[in-house]
């Protein structure tokens, strides 16, 4: 899930949580907010920890040697 995907998801999760906030919900509106909202933390936090998990990307100017523009 790249940072695109991940920004879309918590947009979800904050909208699902001011729906779960109002006061014409019912309580098993609130459940079910809740509980997909609950479902969604774990698909980023999946994510998070899959990008925590791989070997950083190494690149740009500090690949060339350290050496740098004189």
């Amino acid at each position: 899930m790249d940072l695109l995907e991940q920004s879309a998801v918590l947009e979800r999760i904050e909208l699902l949580a001011k729906f779960a906030c109002v006061d014409d919900s019912s309580s098993r509106e609130r459940q079910v907010a809740l509980i997909w909202i609950a479902e969604m933390a774990e698909e980023i936090r999946q994510g998070v920890v899959s990008e925590m998990n791989k070997p950083p990307v190494r690149g740009g100017f500090e690949s060339c040697g350290g050496g740098g523009f004189q």
